[in-house]
């Protein structure tokens, strides 16, 4: 009986160490950037099911969030990340999955978005055929560089302004940190750091799903 015991109390140990490295493997390729297939994708928590939130959203992009840009240094060198495009694509995807419809429109900028929420405004009609209408926008990006590392920080905010004039605004906060390996770059963390924010903006919404459909 004793080598079976010893045999069942082996076979244990090695079932928790393989458990504990595949958790521990998954945590290290969520937060790192080094990894060339690292590819985030949208959470679609219909697999959870949760089906997506029964609400139309027109998704205004103003020009300044299309365009923006986050200028850092690496090494002595100017690096421009373009990261307004990216947020819209990435934001197209993600509210793609949790709401049930989304249509996308470029404005000149965010005050026209705002002015196009007014029922005095030419465009309100077709807004308000809509349930929320939402803006986002960059709050913060910053970048950092030492001891062998490249840190960024991205915070996004959007607004959804519903019909009857009320408002939910859910912010989404991401950050990253990569080592100066050949495989990383800054347009990696840059682009890491943005998917964060964005999931991070979908866990928000979640959390306020009774919100939208009151």
């Amino acid at each position: 009986m004793k080598p079976i015991k010893i045999v069942v109390v082996f076979f244990l140990f090695f079932t928790l160490g393989c458990a504990s490295m595949t958790d521990s493997d998954q945590r290290i390729s969520r937060k790192s950037a080094d990894s060339p297939e690292n590819v985030l994708t949208p959470v679609d928590y219909s697999q959870f099911g949760r089906p997506p939130i029964p609400v139309k959203i027109l998704l205004l992009i103003p020009s300044e969030f299309e365009r923006f840009e986050h200028v850092s240094n690496y090494e002595g060198s100017s690096l421009r990340h373009r990261l307004g495009r990216d947020a819209e694509l990435e934001m197209r995807d993600a509210f793609g999955i949790e709401f049930a419809k989304v249509e996308v429109w470029p404005v000149r900028s965010e005050t026209r978005a705002t002015e196009m929420l007014s029922p005095r405004d030419s465009e309100n009609t077709h807004v308000r055929a809509y349930d929320y209408v939402a803006i986002p926008k960059f709050l913060r990006v910053d970048s950092t560089e030492g001891n062998e590392k490249y840190g960024f920080e991205i915070d996004l905010q959007v607004e959804f302004n519903a019909k009857n004039g009320s408002s939910i605004t859910v912010k989404g906060h991401g950050e990253s940190m990569i080592g100066k390996y050949a495989q990383s770059t800054p347009e990696k963390g840059a682009n890491l750091t943005l998917q964060y924010a964005i999931s991070a903006l979908l866990d928000g919404i979640e959390k306020r799903r009774n919100l939208f459909v009151r």
